[in-house]
């Protein structure tokens, strides 16, 4: 098990985000990657953010597929009549599909370690940003590690508030309205699929989930995913997704060699 580990105060990230359309879209999926010392070769490449923490931890690797099994809604495509400067910017709507499936692979899950991780890890002091444009969030999907600043930003010419309704952080509600303003808020504790609304623009969702160590990942719009930096043991893994039951699933860990840990959840 991995010793008292100071995460790195440098948070790597592909500024391009998933988004449901997020789009892997996240969000797309909008993917974050945890996990700690790596050769920045073994980044992962795609649309996905990464974020890496360095420190005291092994070189295994979980790596797998979650997929979905039953028969996904319809897209749905909302109006935005309701603010004439959103309807400007998406003239046939938006598309709402919030369980994405592509060749049975299910995008937007969080796949994180629930048990098996020893020691603590400090959270990183850059903030991860939740940006808010085209009157949509960008990304849809978020991970944190308590205590991780979290930046929201408007980058609309238009009013937004960001309201999370947390079960057990503290509950915020901001008002931004005007372009390119921010505010920094923190998560303290762990805590999944916090729901994030605008009550100005009912059909802006994201979801925040918060973790107080650096081992998951948010599955690719194939539903693959991979879990870097783990020393050697035996770990519980757990599929979330903010519309579906949660499975979890048990892997074996060795030091530089890839596990294989594959999920499905159900309609």
């Amino acid at each position: 098990m991995p010793k008292t580990t100071r995460a790195c105060d440098n948070l790597l990230m592909n500024p391009r985000g998933l988004s449901i359309v997020v789009a892997t879209g996240a969000l797309s999926v909008f993917a974050y990657y945890g996990g700690a010392a790596l050769d920045p070769t073994a980044l992962a490449a795609g649309p996905a953010a990464a974020a890496i923490f360095a420190g005291d931890a092994g070189s295994g690797v979980i790596s797998g597929k979650v997929s979905f099994s039953g028969t996904a809604p319809p897209t749905r495509r909302v109006k935005l009549a309701a603010d004439p400067r959103c309807a400007a910017m998406h003239k046939d709507g938006l598309e709402r599909q919030p369980i994405k499936v592509k060749d049975g692979g299910l995008a937007d899950v969080l796949v994180y370690v629930k048990s098996g991780i020893g020691g603590s890890y400090s959270a990183p002091a850059e903030p991860l940003l939740l940006d808010q444009i085209g009157c949509d969030y960008e990304p849809h999907i978020i991970v944190l590690m308590a205590g991780q600043p979290l930046k929201i930003r408007n980058s609309d010419d238009t009013l937004h508030n960001i309201h999370p309704r947390p079960a057990v952080n503290k509950e915020f509600n901001i008002g931004q309205p005007r372009k390119g303003m921010e505010a920094t808020r923190t998560l303290e504790k762990p805590e999944l699929m916090i729901p994030i609304g605008c009550d100005v623009h009912p059909w802006m969702a994201a979801h925040v989930s918060v973790l107080t160590h650096p081992f998951f990942a948010v599955t690719k719009e194939d539903g693959s995913y991979e879990i870097r930096a783990l020393p050697d043991g035996e770990y519980e893994v757990e599929a979330v997704h903010s519309q579906l039951k949660s499975v979890t699933g048990k892997v074996s860990v060795k030091d530089g060699k890839v596990s294989t840990l594959d999920l499905t959840l159900k309609s």
